[in-house]
């Protein structure tokens, strides 16, 4: 086997479904275990609409929206044949950078043979702005990593 374990970043974008998508086959054809991670990071509700204020609090919802982001992430591994499946939800307040540093630890402890994750690829003033997830988890990380890249016709849509 080339792959024992694999830790796939998710959190719904389509970059990162495009990453489940591909490392689901890789851990399939590998009969790799798969982890699947979201970090939910709960000031990225603040500004949200009113049916967010149905949870207590803003962590709440974050681990809500974790858990379905979790669950059709799960849904997808199994049906690309992947047996061995586990979740693991955390929360970051801290922002990207944190986020990252999570995934990359988590990662870590598990001793995964491969990070997966996606990335939008964001150059210039919106790399500037927004800095890039994927670049910290590639600074962080000393685990093989396999990142993808959508070809996006939405410059808009948020890593």
């Amino acid at each position: 086997m080339l792959y024992k374990h694999l830790v796939v970043a998710v959190d719904g974008s389509r970059t990162s479904l495009l990453a489940l998508d591909h490392a689901s086959k890789l851990a399939a054809l590998s009969e790799a275990a798969m982890t699947l991670v979201n970090i939910a990071n709960p000031s990225e509700y603040m500004a949200l609409a009113p049916e967010f204020l149905q949870h207590e609090s803003y962590e709440s919802a974050a681990m809500a929206q974790g858990n379905e982001v979790l669950d059709y992430a799960e849904k997808v591994a199994r049906e690309a044949g992947v047996t061995e499946i586990h979740r693991h939800l955390a929360v970051s307040t801290k922002g990207a950078r944190d986020m990252a540093q999570q995934l990359v630890d988590f990662a870590e402890a598990q001793q995964a043979d491969l990070l997966v994750l996606g990335t939008h690829g964001r150059t210039g003033l919106m790399h500037l702005l927004m800095g890039s997830f994927a670049e910290t988890v590639m600074r962080q990380s000393t685990l093989p990593l396999l990142i993808l890249r959508a070809v996006s016709t939405d410059d808009t849509e948020e890593e």
